[in-house]
């Protein structure tokens, strides 16, 4: 036996899950703990590369998540009445015969992952937190908010940008800081023209998105820059979508701003993003996923990269002899790739605060140098 045997997973969303799959595959205990409900599972969408789906082909997953979603190998530029400007095309990065990225409803991805992990013998706490660690030189003793005391090798704290997890360890020196920009998201009816992303740019400079979800759904998006606000009422999110589509003559969009209302599927998302330093773990206790690295949108690389994490973590995991040297090693090898992804994802977004043709030209040529970071190894 390893090193490790046990691991408590903090945190139910992409990475916990994708790690409990993973740590399932090579003999190793899993338990999440879960402060939200399965019932009440949120979210739009979300947009997977290539690099994602040979991380879940890892996982056993890649083809039945291509067939929840849809498959994308482009990537267009249109005008303001939808005529095509220009076109890249993501690689290929997992296989010659399965598409360059895709987009799926991220219940329906989280379905997926859940089905996965506890058909391989994985457990989940629902409407449960952590809320007491205590280290020993061989293992850790964890206190649910349930009563109930886990002793496991290893946590992993895969509780999202705002972790409570990080805060526990490592104190409040890191957090995640507002990058100048907000995000609306709006889930609609999908054209049937819509086969990849889309970005819909104005002469003034405003820019609208769209990325296809399934064969029906599709959700699209736009990019506030200013003041970060915590909270907007519905009715509110409405109002700021129907005046940003006016810009626009392209008939889908048009169709956005006739259809939307307070009762809409529309979101407001303010963009706080946060790279840790190595070392990535205290003890016995690592961070994944958006914990570690929160990112802007502009690569759709957030959800990809706790998923990398959680296949690289369970690679290294499964052999380890020293739970410190397979810690460090984790850090180690994953913190020059996601930093890159950071980095160029960060720099496209601060491109779109001041948007210009110039500034478009260089945040596509970012775009494209991203893709080639991510086509690179795990």
């Amino acid at each position: 036996m390893g090193a490790v045997r046990d691991v408590v997973i903090v945190g139910g969303g992409i990475g916990g899950l994708s790690l409990a799959v993973a740590l399932r595959r090579v003999g190793v205990g899993a338990r999440i703990v879960e402060k939200g409900s399965r019932a009440n599972r949120l979210g739009t969408g979300i947009s997977l590369l290539g690099n994602t789906l040979r991380a879940l082909d890892a996982l056993g997953l890649a083809d039945i998540c291509v067939a929840a979603g849809h498959g994308y190998d482009s990537v267009k530029t249109r005008d303001a009445t939808g005529r095509l400007i220009d076109e890249m095309r993501p690689p290929r990065t997992f296989r010659a015969d399965r598409p360059g990225a895709f987009g799926i409803m991220r219940p329906v991805l989280a379905d997926i992952l859940e089905n996965a992990a506890t058909s391989a013998g994985a457990s989940i706490e629902f409407e449960a937190t952590v809320t007491a660690f205590e280290q020993r030189s061989d293992g850790i003793d964890v206190t649910l908010s349930t009563g109930e005391r886990v002793s496991a090798d290893l946590v992993v704290g895969a509780d999202g940008a705002y972790s409570a997890t990080r805060s526990a360890v490592f104190g409040d020196a890191f957090a995640p800081a507002y990058c100048g920009q907000s995000g609306i998201r709006l889930t609609a009816a999908r054209p049937a023209s819509m086969d990849g992303v889309t970005f819909y740019r104005a002469p003034e400079g405003d820019v609208v998105g769209a990325i296809p979800l399934s064969r029906e759904r599709c959700y699209y998006f736009v990019l506030e820059t200013g003041e970060r606000q915590n909270y907007l009422e519905p009715a509110r999110i409405a109002e700021i979508w129907r005046n940003r589509m006016k810009p626009f003559s392209a008939p889908e969009l048009v169709e956005t701003a006739e259809m939307v209302s307070a009762d809409s599927p529309i979101s407001y998302r303010p963009f706080d993003v946060l790279m840790m330093p190595l070392p990535w773990h205290r003890g016995r206790v690592v961070l994944l996923g958006d914990a570690l690295h929160s990112m802007s949108p502009q690569l759709t690389s957030g959800g990809g990269m706790a998923i990398e994490d959680a296949v690289v973590l369970a690679e290294i995991l499964a052999n380890a002899t020293d739970v410190e040297a397979a810690l460090t090693a984790f850090g180690e090898r994953r913190e020059p790739r996601v930093r890159g992804i950071f980095e160029t994802s960060l720099g496209i977004c601060e491109l779109e605060q001041s948007p210009s043709f110039e500034g478009h030209k260089k945040s596509m040529e970012l775009m494209g140098r991203g893709f080639q970071l991510l086509a690179e190894p795990m």
